[in-house]
């Protein structure tokens, strides 16, 4: 049988050939899987970095070119946000580490919206199968771009789209500044251009007080009504259920939702959308001024408006609301001690505060347009938005609150595309760009 012993030992040939083969494959399979998931978590860690650093604009009032907030500020505020979110992930078991994280700015205001990038890399990532190939490990890099998004009176502004707005339609009168003056109202300036929606002043009025009252009750036989004062708003009513509100004070004494819809709309989140160029009051609008404010349930309304702030704010007997140090730039949070988040609560300053609110903004006029109190109300347009930290409310059936200008943005009456819609609590969407 000289043929097969010519054969013998072929076997083992093949079988460490497929071996070899099987391994590759292997290699291939397994750490070039491995080497995806953690380019998967290095591209989650940046984005929530790049997320967080963009919104530092938004809560610094920077978007607004306020001339308080310096880009320089900005930037280490962003930097700083961007690195303590980034830091919070893992990429293959391990912390992600601050010095694996790259910090620059692309494009920061007056040039355009302040954009924020952030790299992550790290080397020496370790292989498995592919160590038998002298590959003993790899790189890992992800980038992410982030913006926080303000029209700034951009001839190709998008509109943008906000959920969580408060009803409270407030004039676009600037108690703070007396030039460019709106003509709608008793006194002061525009905060936002009724046209191209751009920011007036340069945002001085960031972080100035603000009081929000309810209208003067309107008596008379017939128009014209008075002119509004900076602050005097009218309140809405805004669909709800479906959606349904989100109410985190339900938990606390004495609150909870379910006492009506404008009600839950200060106490609760309404996540109804409201967008640049909104009518307001008109014949279809799903969203309507509440003309008995100046008359039967003027009242009503008002005690409604001090204790559904309350419990929105948290503001117990002893307070407890979380506050904000005045002039600080950016303007400081800090929590109080009825904050229902244990890790806010024992923080020395947070980012984020159920006192934080927006409203939108109309071109002021007196909509009351028929005889008597207010017995008919004009229709109206949403020419921008307030982002407003709530001080306190007054009390005492006074339907008013003080609080403090934190940012503003404003609406183009010509906008392209669809809106932009994002952060929730602020008229400043973020979004990821890259």
């Amino acid at each position: 049988m000289p043929y097969r012993r010519r054969q013998h030992g072929q076997t083992i040939l093949l079988v460490a050939a497929s071996t070899f083969a099987l391994i590759a494959m292997m290699a291939l399979a397994v750490d070039v899987a491995m080497l995806y998931v953690r380019r998967t978590e290095a591209q989650e860690a940046v984005d929530a970095a790049a997320l967080a650093g963009a919104k530092a604009f938004v809560t610094s009032g920077y978007t607004t070119n306020n001339n308080a907030v310096p880009p320089s500020t900005a930037q280490t505020l962003a930097t700083n946000q961007a690195i303590a979110a980034g830091q919070q992930n893992r990429v293959a078991g391990a912390p992600v580490q601050a010095s694996e994280l790259t910090v620059t700015f692309p494009q920061m205001a007056p040039q355009g919206n302040p954009v924020i990038s952030v790299v992550f890399a790290r080397t020496g990532s370790p292989t498995f199968f592919a160590r038998i190939f002298g590959v003993q490990s790899a790189g890992v890099k992800a980038t992410a771009k982030a913006e926080a998004y303000n029209p700034q009176g951009s001839s190709t502004a998008t509109a943008i789209q906000v959920a969580g707005v408060k009803p409270w339609l407030v004039p676009n009168c600037d108690p703070n500044n007396t030039s460019p003056p709106n003509s709608n109202c008793s006194a002061g300036a525009f905060f936002v251009d009724p046209t191209t929606g751009a920011i007036q002043n340069n945002g001085s009025f960031i972080g100035q007080p603000f009081n929000l009252t309810g209208p003067a009750p309107r008596t008379g036989p017939s128009p014209p009504a008075p002119p509004l004062s900076p602050g005097q708003y009218y309140t809405l009513d805004i669909p709800e259920n479906p959606p349904a509100p989100f109410c985190t004070s339900s938990s606390q004494a004495g609150c909870g939702n379910g006492s009506g819809t404008y009600y839950d709309g200060i106490a609760c989140f309404n996540p109804t959308p409201f967008t640049c160029g909104q009518s307001v009051n008109g014949p279809s609008d799903p969203v309507y001024v509440d003309p008995t404010f100046n008359r039967r349930r003027r009242g009503s309304l008002r005690n409604m408006t001090d204790f559904g702030t309350r419990c929105l704010i948290h503001q117990g007997p002893g307070q407890g609301q979380d506050t904000f140090v005045p002039g600080s730039f950016p303007i400081l949070i800090q929590p109080g001690a009825n904050n229902p988040n244990p890790a806010l609560a024992s923080a020395q300053y947070i980012s984020r505060s159920d006192s934080v609110i927006t409203v939108p903004l109309f071109d002021g006029k007196n909509l009351c347009v028929g005889t008597g109190s207010c017995s008919q109300v004009s229709s109206t347009t949403v020419v921008g938005f307030l982002q407003l930290g709530i001080i306190q409310d007054n009390g005492a059936g006074s339907g008013s609150l003080n609080t403090i200008i934190l940012n503003a943005s404003g609406c183009n009456s010509n906008p392209n595309g669809s809106p932009v819609s994002g952060g929730n609590v602020s008229p400043i969407p973020v979004r990821l760009t890259q």
